[in-house]
């Protein structure tokens, strides 16, 4: 009886970790388009990739699947614990688009792309390295 138990027991939390919120390690986000210093003009056309990790709408309960957001010019971290605001500086794209076309005030600014789940809550793996770009007239 105690076997069967335990089986019971390690069979549940081998279910829960599978279908749990983790990302594997070698699932990466990153922003292929523009590059780090660029100096560009508007329309500014942003480009997003993932390796390792699907993309799928806002809303569908997909396992281990999000959906992008792009962070402008943000002035603090991003929260880890709740879901990524939908404003001017954080953009959201619910229906797993993979590009943008933005337009931004000439000077300098900051792109990073953050994979959020159907909640918009972040994945902490998904996260891209920040980059800067110059817009010019």
């Amino acid at each position: 009886m105690n076997k069967l138990i335990l089986l019971v027991i390690t069979s549940i939390i081998s279910i829960n970790t599978s279908w749990s919120h983790g990302v594997s390690n070698t699932a990466s986000t990153f922003i292929a388009s523009p590059q780090n210093g660029a100096k560009v003009t508007n329309p500014i056309t942003v480009k997003f990739g993932i390796k390792h990790f699907k993309i799928a709408p806002a809303g569908e309960n997909i396992h281990k699947a999000g959906h992008y957001h792009l962070l402008i010019d943000l002035k603090s971290e991003l929260s880890m614990d709740k879901p990524i605001p939908s404003d001017i500086n954080h953009r959201h794209f619910d229906k797993g688009e993979s590009e943008t076309t933005i337009s931004l005030n000439p000077g300098t600014h900051s792109l990073q792309l953050v994979v959020g789940d159907e909640e918009h809550e972040p994945f902490e793996e998904l996260i891209s390295e920040k980059i800067m770009i110059e817009v010019i007239k």
